[in-house]
């Protein structure tokens, strides 16, 4: 197993340290980091962020040859990251401690390490791994704040508040479907140079807004409502099929042909996870990819709209002024101030 001990100073070091261990190089565009693992390593990337509110946000995307475990240390800052995983497995621990916290595909963990403690990470080799995670400095997190501290609920207070690293944490539950949807768009956007860093910050915040609602809740309210563990499933399914035929998704009754649950069941799911129709889902996940591909400028309106699988250029472009603010010939011209391209 290879074993990385990793020094921190800032919070931008992990890249050039990671790089260092790997003996390869890496680069950055505007604050973005992204090192390419050395195919003597294995495969994949990692892609690091930090914002100046104390949030960065970390991808990696990989598949090595030998067991890996990186022991972070941050000798200034005491983070708290909040790891998801969307593919492949992970295992997290503290400084020497044998005991260590598996996640898998859909989990996350919420984990921070006491003063003088390193937080390790473990990847399993042979293994297509894909993490999401939040790296959140909470004295710069704090600082960065409009409003004190105190006026939060117990719960969040205790999270954010603990910048000397008294306490431990690691807490372990299973995914929100609201993250999982904001980081798939996350990794599907081909959107690139400043409004990809806007694009990202925005996500970055919505992710945790997600998070914290889950570590709050701890999923509970899918339990409230009745949503058994198989309809969370015929979601996904319903879910993962209008991600892959978006501009021909079919009708509600045959999207719950496709998910193998009757359509009022279906209509329940994506209300109770949601909070919208099955149509208003779809409508919103063609304006994000409009939204990417208008972004991108490779192609005009009408092309977007008949990528979509939209009959109406007009009402496309009612529908995506409504959402972001916005009209989508703005959107090509570039004419629109970078906060405006944030979701709404």
């Amino acid at each position: 197993m290879d074993t990385y001990h990793l020094e921190l100073n800032d919070v931008d070091d992990i890249i050039p340290e990671l790089a260092n261990h790997f003996g390869t190089i890496y680069s950055e565009n505007l604050g973005e980091f992204i090192l390419k693992i050395p195919r003597s390593k294995g495969e994949g990337q990692i892609r690091v962020i930090n914002f100046p509110n104390g949030i960065g946000l970390y991808t990696y995307e990989c598949k090595l040859k030998e067991e890996l475990q990186l022991n972070l240390y941050h000798l200034h800052a005491k983070p708290i990251r909040f790891i998801y995983c969307v593919e492949g497995s992970l295992s997290s621990s503290f400084a020497h401690n044998e005991e260590c916290t598996s996640i898998i595909e859909h989990e996350y963990i919420i984990a921070a390490p006491k003063e003088q403690e390193t937080h390790n990470l473990h990847f399993p080799k042979n293994e297509e791994v894909v993490l999401c995670y939040l790296e959140i400095d909470r004295l710069k997190f704090q600082e960065y704040l409009s409003f004190d501290l105190k006026q939060l609920e117990p719960i969040f207070f205790d999270l954010f508040n603990d910048h000397s690293a008294k306490e431990r944490i690691s807490e372990k539950s299973s995914f929100s479907f609201k993250t999982a949807e904001s980081i798939k768009e996350l990794r599907n956007s081909d959107i690139s140079g400043f409004p990809r860093i806007n694009f990202i910050g925005a996500k970055a915040l919505e992710i945790l807004s997600y998070m914290l609602n889950s570590f709050k809740r701890n999923d509970s309210r899918t339990n409230q409502l009745g949503l058994k563990e198989k309809d969370k499933k015929a979601i996904e399914k319903a879910v993962e099929y209008i991600d892959a035929n978006i501009s021909n998704t079919g009708t509600v009754t045959d999207l719950s042909k496709v998910a193998g649950v009757n359509i009022n069941k279906l209509q329940e799911g994506f209300q109770t996870i949601f909070g919208k129709t099955v149509n208003e889902y779809i409508r919103d996940v063609r304006l994000t990819r409009a939204l990417n591909i208008l972004l991108a400028g490779n192609k005009n309106v009408s092309e977007v709209v008949y990528e979509l699988g939209l009959s109406s250029r007009s009402y496309f472009s009612k529908i995506f002024k409504e959402k972001y603010g916005v009209s989508p010939r703005k959107i090509l011209a570039r004419k629109v101030p970078s906060k405006n391209l944030e979701q709404k």
